[in-house]
């Protein structure tokens, strides 16, 4: 199912309707600033194994928060100055970033070292959902798990995932392509990928 949600002005129906589909277990595919997400609460078991299976995913593989905003980073992360002033200066943005989690960290995310995966993308319509939830999303690339393609529009991402999906979301078009991804948790930054996001203030 395809649902139409307007980037520039989110409709509060909608979303409270992918809301719904978001506590009855669903998951759903949101654009992003960068590609297309497959998404699902971080506290519901069953959404989590819906959304690793679709993906086909390693279940140790650990899984990324995209959040509203760096204070409710903080609510699982753990955030020193100097960590919150580089989060401050590029986010919201294309980078994903690896920081040390806190103890609210839900159990289906985060890796043996208690580090966790965060985003805030810059597109109003993840930001919009996480606000109504009232909760981060759990989220994952949209990648066709048979052939690794990049999925960068609602249609493709319908045709690859649709059969577990409880909705598509079209808000337009995305710029396709990955997040930058850096560690925080090391002395200094360390580039893990570079993506869409500038590198330049980590180099």
């Amino acid at each position: 199912m395809i649902i139409q949600i307007d980037e520039r002005h989110p409709s509060p129906y909608r979303i409270d309707r992918v809301v719904t589909f978001l506590e009855d277990d669903g998951v759903i595919a949101v654009p992003t600033d960068c590609t297309y997400s497959l998404a699902c609460l971080p506290d519901n078991k069953v959404a989590v194994q819906k959304l690793m299976a679709l993906r086909r995913l390693d279940p140790k593989k650990p899984l990324a928060l995209v959040f509203r905003d760096i204070q409710q980073i903080s609510e699982y992360a753990k955030l020193p100055d100097a960590t919150y002033r580089i989060l401050k200066r590029v986010l919201p943005g294309p980078y994903s970033f690896i920081l040390e989690a806190n103890k609210t960290l839900p159990r289906f995310v985060g890796d043996k070292r208690k580090r966790i995966g965060v985003r805030v993308p810059d597109h109003s319509v993840p930001q919009a959902i996480i606000e109504a939830v009232g909760k981060p999303l759990i989220v994952t690339s949209a990648v066709d798990p048979d052939t690794d393609m990049m999925a960068n529009d609602p249609w493709t991402v319908e045709n690859i995932f649709g059969h577990g999906l409880a909705a598509v979301i079209d808000a337009g078009m995305v710029p396709g392509g990955v997040s930058t991804i850096i560690d925080l948790t090391t002395e200094v930054p360390e580039i893990l990928r570079h993506g869409l996001g500038d590198t330049a203030l980590f180099e």
